[in-house]
């Protein structure tokens, strides 16, 4: 029998097979400018020199799939949709001057286009490289942004958080706004041949919101997404930073195959409450532990994940959240030594 392929992998995973271990996939994309020397700035406008660092961070440190990004996809939105961008040497950039300011504002946001707005259109090259590149031997994650999150790039965030009190009906036409937004660059993404799409919408998370804000103002908008994601023939996935315990059943009821949990989420918890009805990707942390451990940490830690919650093959190990730019490689490589010592199937 031939050894299965990354992509065989995790898509046996996702849905709801045993491959031979559990995949490992890092949240891992900037990350790999340390493999090439490009700078994160300079990829910023180099879908060549972007790709060239994600294909060689997967092919040198051996993870399962590609997250087919550089920054967040909130953040590229927000930009093409009028917002000014501050760009720090060697960081990544931020939302400098929000384009709503007074909710009259909203007439004026237009949805951008993946191929002409911004910075978008060189998201989509690289993601065709990509693509051309792995062909279907390792499958692409990409990002598209929760409409709550992306609201709060486009008016500020604590703004967003007063008015879910004082003023629900400008959140609701902000975030119907930025969900049109979001879907139409998902769909973008498929057809550049992103396999899995996970909407991303931090601001969203418990750690910031009570879950019934999150189900009137954040959930139909995500369900939406994902509805759209999977008829457009892709795996819908759901990333939401910080504490989603409160939140657990209403990420899973979303229609997602895969839910991405950080490292505050108890795995255990979450595999009890909701794994038979996902699969749970996650959640080692990204600072404490892959920032600053070490790679013999970093690996009796995902053995414990893999011990806790992997033995029915619901579960593809993965960091909480993004790895820090400066992160140690060996850590990475540790996360993947941890999958093929630990992850095996018998």
């Amino acid at each position: 029998m031939s050894p299965l392929t990354p992509y065989e992998r995790v898509m046996m995973v996702i849905n709801g097979e045993k491959p031979d271990r559990v995949p490992v996939v890092p949240q891992i994309t900037y990350t790999t400018a340390q493999l090439t020397g490009v700078g994160l700035v300079e990829a910023l406008h180099s879908p060549e020199k972007t790709a060239t660092a994600l294909l060689t961070g997967q092919r040198e440190l051996g993870y399962d799939a590609i997250y087919a990004g550089w920054e967040s996809s909130f953040n590229l939105l927000a930009e093409a949709m009028g917002c000014v961008m501050r760009f720090p040497e060697d960081s990544v950039p931020q939302v400098a001057e929000h384009v709503v300011k007074t909710p009259g504002d909203l007439d004026h946001i237009e949805i951008p286009d993946p191929q002409k707005s911004g910075r978008l259109p060189i998201h989509m090259e690289m993601l065709t490289l990509l693509k051309e590149a792995v062909e279907d031997q390792i499958p692409l994650f990409a990002y598209t942004p929760g409409p709550f999150t992306l609201a709060g790039q486009l008016g500020g965030i604590s703004p967003l958080m007063m008015a879910t009190i004082q003023d629900p009906e400008y959140v609701h036409a902000i975030t119907d706004i930025t969900l049109q937004a979001s879907m139409k660059y998902a769909i973008a993404n498929i057809e550049a041949g992103a396999d899995v799409i996970i909407t991303a919408d931090p601001t969203a998370s418990g750690s910031l919101i009570s879950p019934t804000t999150f189900k009137n103002f954040a959930a139909p908008r995500i369900t939406k997404i994902v509805s759209a994601v999977t008829k457009a023939g892709a795996i819908a996935s759901l990333h939401i930073c910080g504490k989603t315990t409160p939140i657990l059943e209403q990420m899973a009821t979303s229609g997602v195959k895969v839910v991405e949990l950080d490292h505050l989420v108890n795995l255990t918890e979450a595999k009890q409450r909701i794994g038979e009805q996902v699969i749970l990707m996650g959640n080692l942390d990204p600072t404490e532990l892959l920032l600053s451990g070490t790679p013999k940490q970093v690996e009796a830690t995902a053995k414990a994940c893999i011990e806790d919650v992997g033995a029915d093959g619901r579960y593809i190990l993965s960091s909480g959240c993004e790895i820090p730019p400066q992160a140690p490689l060996d850590n990475i490589r540790a996360m993947v030594t941890a999958a093929q010592k630990y992850g095996q199937f018998t």
